[in-house]
């Protein structure tokens, strides 16, 4: 219920400076680690949210894409804005930043009145999402990182709507991709840390 920061860092969770050593599997795990249990559940109520809206409009394979990718995004956005620095960062929240600009992004583009209502949907989400984080001294850097992936992702998959079908087995085997290097990051922290060590 309290992790103490040695137990999440040793879990995987974004230390930038031990990242800048060399342990760059942390860019992907520390997505998957929360301080808490009201961390995860806040996080799991957004999820909750804004998951199965994106899921059906666009299928499992870009949903996946867009999470993962918004994870990594908004750790690199702490890497490159903090430097390495000694620090403790977990949580799904830059990927899910990144679900929400990715749907205000998306409903932009794709245009009309049931676009622009998602939109504001999602721009609602990030507004609250912003101000919540600003006020419980959150990662807001992350959350900007994985948002900015989102959106440019969101206008990618809302560009090539009209080839969705052709383009599908792409983002199918993208997925894959992305699912194999997030498993070969937890099996390199697994070696590095239990089994190495």
């Amino acid at each position: 219920l309290e992790p103490t920061s040695a137990m999440l860092l040793r879990m995987g969770a974004l230390d930038p400076y031990s990242f800048f050593l060399g342990e760059y599997w942390r860019l992907i795990t520390y997505g998957f680690l929360h301080i808490g249990l009201l961390h995860i559940v806040f996080n799991m109520m957004a999820l909750s949210q804004v998951g199965p809206v994106l899921e059906r409009e666009v299928g499992s394979a870009r949903f996946l894409c867009v999470y993962l990718l918004s994870l990594i995004g908004g750790g690199a956005a702490d890497l490159l804005v903090r430097g390495p620095v000694i620090m403790v960062i977990a949580g799904a929240s830059g990927a899910l930043f990144g679900l929400i600009g990715f749907g205000m992004s998306y409903a932009h583009f794709y245009g009309g009145p049931l676009g622009r209502a998602q939109r504001n949907f999602f721009l609602q989400w990030a507004l609250y999402g912003f101000v919540f984080g600003f006020v419980v001294r959150a990662d807001n850097i992350c959350h900007l990182g994985g948002f900015i992936t989102g959106a440019i992702l969101g206008y990618i998959v809302e560009r090539e709507r009209s080839h969705h079908h052709e383009l599908t087995p792409v983002w199918t085997a993208v997925a894959a991709v992305c699912s194999l290097v997030t498993a070969g990051a937890f099996g390199w922290m697994i070696w590095a840390q239990f089994i190495a060590a």
